[in-house]
């Protein structure tokens, strides 16, 4: 999950003379709003759309628009390029080398496509949302839950509901139908906040439990 993994070598670059106009064209041919500015090949500064529209007459020149430029190295971790993306709202993010030179950069839709990856989302499974404080969330025995279930976690992610202080724990599971699992969870007094899974097995599964309490009570 390093960035150099991740760079597409083939970005558009303006030069620091280059017209705010020029700059807008080429933004909407590559349907990106941000743009690094090069000055004598070297990395200067990371335009936006709204910087170039802030401008007085769009033929001046984009090098003297803002001293803003963001940028991270091929060994950073891709979770600093994700950081850096939802921080500033940024299309793309220039990759410097140790000589400070560009080398590339890693678009938004190129950051969308990595998280879908580690997410597993074109996989089969489910997904189970749990809800908890933090002080009660033990990955070891939710894993635990999980695989005695004869199911494994292929994703996991967490974060605090900032209205509430919980924890919200997002889990992808190699089960179609996570019935069982769900059940288990409700053993242990987890709140289960949410579940995906196939259309009609939860239906199914409270259909059955129907059936059989009213074969019970009609005995």
């Amino acid at each position: 999950m390093l960035v150099k993994d991740f760079i597409t070598k083939e970005i558009p670059v303006l030069k620091s003379f280059e017209t705010g106009e020029y700059a807008l064209a080429l933004m909407d041919d590559f349907k990106l709003k941000h743009l690094p500015v090069l000055e004598n090949n070297t990395y200067q500064c990371l335009v936006s759309e709204r910087d170039i529209f802030s401008m007085r007459r769009l033929d001046e020149p984009v090098g003297s628009l803002v001293n803003f430029a963001p940028s991270v190295t091929p060994n950073q971790h891709l979770y600093e390029v994700l950081r850096l993306v939802s921080h500033f709202n940024l299309t793309m993010i220039p990759v410097l080398n140790e000589e400070k030179e560009l080398i590339g950069g890693v678009t938004r839709e190129r950051l969308i496509d990595v998280l879908a990856e580690v997410c597993c989302v074109e996989t089969e499974g489910s997904v189970l949302v749990l809800e908890m404080a933090p002080q009660d969330y033990e990955l070891a025995e939710i894993a635990r839950i999980i695989e005695s279930n004869n199911a494994h976690v292929m994703s996991l992610f967490s974060r605090i509901d900032k209205i509430t202080g919980k924890l919200i724990v997002t889990i992808k599971i190699d089960l179609e139908d996570i019935s069982p699992v769900i059940r288990s969870f409700e053993r242990f007094n987890y709140t289960v906040l949410y579940y995906f899974m196939k259309k009609g097995m939860v239906d199914d599964l409270l259909q059955k439990r129907m059936d059989e309490l009213l074969f019970y009570m009609n005995m």
